[in-house]
């Protein structure tokens, strides 16, 4: 027997959802790479939920183990800071609406501290018990559990997704939603592409290059997304239902088509969101009757799997979008619009890119109706590219390497 042990080099995912879904890009993205991690048995890595995350998890048996999952309570409530006393006189509301939210903010931070605490103290006896050396973090992740692994020296690892760089807020109210302090004090940024780095500099400043790495491709569980046949003649848009996904502007383009007299295809819109209500308005009152409302589903494959056409229309960037993935292993010909990074998953061999007007949206939509060899052709050029160049084994390689 050897006199000496070497100690095990434990890695914690941290991931919080404190809206309790997992149905977010990035939840789904890492579930994912932990479930594959438990099935290869890789002993050394944990992941970190928040309760009500891993409940809903549980609920909906998206684990098939809960080996090397820890959940903790985070507690988190929003709060109405828009509300005014009813019996205010109407010349006298604007100033106290202004107090009000004043003073609701700063009372909404001061729970956000009691509830951070409590978080920080948790992970505190995590990283003792579990002998934690690498922490890898996910938005709110590594927002909450910055300052503690810095305390600590825990090589900290923060996963950066956003194309727009929208959380960068410097102000303390803003301390437990911005990216700002975790991009300064993590160990390493790993960026979901140069783009995204980039974006990130022209708003905060160069980044040292050591500290960067970035993600060599995106992934979902295959296993669960493939063709029926015979499929539908179905148009698909799944995402949340806001308008930063633009589906307000694919209804326009149906409707288009609709007063050229080609209505022969049904769109399912899968998802919720806010912006629910006002479409259906403008299907109803347009009478389109091709367009259904499908809501929320934790099973996307039930209506991907017989659909021909996806569209996914996002003004910034339409990579590495999970719901994208799993219409192209779907072998469906594909509608993106031509921006950000969207190439590195569709071309012209797996579908038409176009600009973000309804028009064009139409006129693609039209062309693989009329073209049902070179939907299938697509499709299927589809189906390929992901099942290559997007698989969970080629990121697990990448992960193992940069947490080693």
């Amino acid at each position: 027997m050897p006199d000496y042990i070497i100690e095990r080099h434990n890695k914690l995912i941290i991931l919080l959802s404190l809206n309790g879904s997992y149905q977010g890009g990035a939840e789904r993205r890492y579930i994912n790479l932990f479930k594959y991690l438990q099935t290869i048995n890789a002993e050394e890595y944990y992941l970190l939920m928040n309760k009500s995350l891993y409940e809903e998890c549980k609920k909906n048996f998206v684990f098939q183990s809960a080996k090397n999952i820890i959940y903790i309570p985070v507690r988190y409530e929003q709060f109405n800071m828009n509300k005014t006393r009813s019996w205010i006189i109407p010349d006298k509301i604007h100033k106290l609406s202004k107090i009000f939210k004043f003073l609701g903010r700063r009372k909404y931070f001061l729970k956000l501290i009691i509830s951070w605490i409590g978080f920080t103290i948790n992970l505190l006896i995590i990283i003792r018990r579990f002998k934690i050396k690498t922490c890898y973090t996910i938005f709110i992740g590594g927002i909450w559990s910055w300052p503690l692994l810095k305390i600590k020296g825990i090589n900290h690892i923060y996963s950066y997704n956003d194309s727009s760089a929208s959380f960068l807020s410097k102000s303390l109210l803003d301390f437990f939603s911005s990216e700002y302090w975790v991009i300064k004090n993590a160990t390493k940024i790993d960026f979901l592409s140069p783009q995204v780095a980039a974006n990130l500099e022209t708003k905060i400043g160069d980044i040292n290059n050591v500290r960067k790495l970035f993600t060599p491709n995106s992934f979902v569980n295959y296993s669960e997304f493939f063709p029926i046949y015979p499929k539908n003649e179905l148009l698909t848009f799944c995402s949340r239902i806001t308008k930063i996904k633009n589906p307000d502007l694919l209804l326009e383009a149906c409707y288009n088509l609709k007063l050229k007299g080609i209505e022969n295809f049904e769109l399912s819109i899968v998802g919720d969101g806010d912006l629910v209500e006002d479409l259906k308005l403008f299907a109803a009152e347009r009478k389109m009757s091709n367009v259904n409302f499908y809501g929320g589903t934790n099973k996307p494959q039930n209506v991907l799997d017989k659909s021909k056409i996806f569209i996914s229309i996002q003004p910034l960037n339409n990579y590495p979008s999970q719901s994208l993935l799993e219409a192209m292993a779907c072998c469906n010909a594909i509608i993106a619009s031509d921006v950000g990074e969207t190439r590195r998953l569709v071309t012209e061999n797996e579908g038409i890119l176009v600009p973000l007007t309804a028009e064009k949206i139409a006129d693609a939509i039209q062309f693989l109706l009329e073209h049902p060899k070179e939907r299938e052709r697509m499709g299927k050029n589809a189906r390929q590219k992901v099942l290559k160049e997007h698989t969970i084994e080629k990121f697990a390689d990448y992960f193992f390497s940069i947490t080693e």
